[in-house]
């Protein structure tokens, strides 16, 4: 289940990243929520969903295994800046631990 939601929030960064970097979502500024499209009225939770989930699914997982070196440095990170080092803790401790 981690290494499935790894890669489908990693999809996702990349696929937003790619499209910001592009300027794709230059259009989908507005400041009314009434004059969003449906896209965005589905698109905006279901990403909200995906980051909260993936994030609470990296702190059980930190919390559950003893193994890591600098636990609170580590730990720190990924409760306070956790857009970034949940992708970075999954790559390099989660998805390193199931391959071996």
């Amino acid at each position: 289940m981690k290494l499935l939601a790894g890669f489908w929030y990693t999809l996702v960064v990349v696929v937003i990243l790619i499209a910001a970097l592009m300027g794709y979502l230059d259009e989908y500024t507005y400041v009314n929520w009434n004059k969003a499209h449906l896209v965005e009225k589905v698109g905006i939770p279901i990403l909200f969903i995906t980051v909260i989930g993936f994030w609470t699914l990296m702190l059980e997982d930190f919390i559950e295994n003893d193994d890591t070196d600098h636990r609170m440095l580590i730990g720190f990170f990924l409760y306070f800046l956790n857009l970034i080092a949940i992708l970075v803790y999954f790559w390099v401790v989660v998805y390193r631990r199931k391959n071996i």
